[in-house]
């Protein structure tokens, strides 16, 4: 006869210390969604699969449209009283998303997604690098006090992990809120956050040159690849 270990409650887990609690947290039950959208709803979509519907909060339900096929990575949250699912169509977005959820204290999945909605995820990583307190006020919720412990609690991992993308603002000399604009353009027509990043390097200096110019640059340019 098989024995099978019954599951834990979020409490259970929380009560049998800190490597059950990372282990819990390490190991989403539902890691990717590949669906049709079925309908839009204000701050979600629901993803119709087989003949199941999940509802998935997004970053901006409008991108979507209903019938279209999607593969979202999602990030799965339990809770005593219900389960939240948050998918992302780029991988950016999840790994900010994490980040803030798993190593800031007392940032929750609905602030992460609030800060995600006011700016790109690049644009996040920037400011994390800067310290810029105002980009983060900016999000519904988000007060000056929170703005700065994020600010503090991310900067080692945005050094360590995020090195690469944020070289290419330094590389290519543009203003961060233009890049920002390019990068939700070029994104808005399928690049990836590597192909988008990848162009923006090789496209070299880029000063004083307005976001329009840039996509149309970006576009010939990837467009050779």
């Amino acid at each position: 006869m098989i024995q099978r270990t019954p599951l834990l409650s979020p409490s259970a887990i929380r009560s049998r210390g800190p490597i059950a609690r990372q282990f819990w947290r390490r190991r989403p039950m539902i890691a990717l969604i590949r669906g049709t959208i079925y309908r839009r709803l204000d701050s979600a979509v629901i993803v119709l699969v087989g003949d199941i519907g999940y509802e998935v909060r997004v970053v901006d339900p409008a991108m979507f449209e209903v019938g279209e096929e999607v593969e979202l990575r999602t990030y799965h949250v339990v809770k005593e009283d219900r389960q939240e699912l948050y998918g992302f169509v780029e991988p950016l977005d999840y790994e900010v998303f994490a980040d803030l959820v798993e190593h800031v204290p007392g940032v929750g999945a609905k602030t992460a997604l609030s800060l995600l909605r006011a700016a790109p995820a690049s644009r996040l990583i920037e400011a994390v690098r800067e310290q810029n307190v105002g980009l983060l006020t900016s999000a519904p919720g988000i007060g000056k006090k929170n703005a700065e412990r994020i600010l503090i609690e991310l900067r080692p991992i945005v050094n360590r992990k995020y090195a690469e993308l944020l070289s290419v603002e330094g590389m290519t000399g543009a203003e961060p809120t233009v890049l920002a604009e390019v990068e939700m353009a070029l994104r808005s027509l399928g690049y990836s956050q590597r192909e988008i990043s990848g162009s923006l390097r090789e496209l070299g200096a880029t000063k004083d040159r307005s976001a329009e110019e840039l996509v149309s640059d970006a576009l010939q340019h990837l467009s050779r690849k």
